[in-house]
């Protein structure tokens, strides 16, 4: 039987911008969506995070508990819920400004993760808002490099950069250098590195992110995706054509596809760059693959609906 795959992170509520100037109320927060992904996947999958008890908070747990996640290391705290407003672009493209402070998401300790360490997950997915809001943030990365170190996890970062946040670009390139180093699998759109460094400098960042057996995935929206391995560009996928509805969580589909195509390969666990390292570029191209079909099926739904496992025929 294989171990389960651990998300950490923010459930929010997204406001959403509609047409007539109004906003609507969405269950959302990236590692929610992956896991939501990964569960209609049909992985065992289980979200740490803290979760307030008010209205929202409500409205939150009752999003995720159909979805056939483990949800017995939620913490339910009477912080408020975290709220994102997101105003669309005439492409459908989100935009977000973040209202964070005090709230519920961002207080994980090295003592409420320590049964992670104790009984490590084939894979422990980190990343998004909850990367960098202490004191959980701290915690969230702490805990990442413990189990990193004893070998029995596979560590995914989802770089996921936030600019509606305010964050100074040079530190977030700190933090995010210095999490790519705790990592095996790092997801990061074209946007993120663009904004961190420059458009200039995607293809070069990547390749050094991934030296020394990092996979690096590039998503890079309407043109598909790229993996890249031990300094080179590997794989190259392009991303279906469909009727665009708008782009909230078709990254997080798309990295909770991946990570089920790689668990389908046995990929992921114990000596994790070993397992990597096995994956031919042909199976690594049908898993992106499959990750580029997901992200485009999201896009094609209002919000965060990835498809299932059923839908998908695989």
């Amino acid at each position: 039987m294989s171990k389960p795959i651990v998300v950490v992170g923010e459930a929010l509520i997204d406001l959403i911008q509609q047409p007539n100037g109004s906003y609507d109320a969405k269950t959302g927060g990236a590692p929610a969506n992956v896991a939501i992904a990964l569960a209609r996947l049909g992985i065992d999958v289980t979200f740490f995070a803290r979760m307030s008890v008010d209205a929202f908070g409500v409205k939150l747990h009752d999003w995720l508990a159909p979805e056939s996640i483990n949800l017995a290391h939620l913490i339910r705290t009477t912080d408020p819920t975290t709220l994102a407003v997101a105003t669309l672009d005439d492409h459908g493209k989100a935009n977000y400004s973040f209202y964070t402070n005090g709230t519920a998401d961002w207080g994980l300790t090295d003592l409420d993760l320590a049964d992670l360490v104790a009984s490590p997950p084939a894979a422990f997915v980190i990343g998004s808002v909850a990367l960098v809001i202490e004191p959980g943030a701290g915690a969230i990365e702490r805990t990442a490099q413990r189990l990193h170190d004893a070998g029995e996890t596979t560590v995914v970062f989802d770089v996921n950069i936030r600019p509606g946040l305010g964050f100074e670009r040079d530190a977030e390139r700190t933090r995010v250098e210095r999490q790519v180093g705790i990592a095996h699998i790092i997801k990061a759109s074209d946007e993120d590195i663009a904004w961190l460094y420059s458009p200039n400098d995607v293809e070069s960042v990547a390749a050094t992110w991934s030296q020394s057996g990092r996979a690096v995935i590039v998503t890079r929206g309407s043109a598909g995706a790229t993996l890249y391995l031990d300094g080179h560009r590997v794989t190259d996928v392009a991303a279906p054509t469909i009727e665009l509805v708008d782009t909230v969580g078709a990254g997080d589909s798309f990295l909770g596809a991946t990570l089920f195509g790689l668990q389908q390969l046995d990929a992921l666990g114990h000596a994790a760059t070993s397992r990597l390292r096995i994956v031919t570029p042909d199976q690594w191209a049908d898993v992106l693959a499959l990750a580029a079909r997901v992200g485009a099926l999201t896009c094609s739904r209002a919000g965060c609906n990835p498809p299932t496992r059923a839908e998908l025929g695989v």
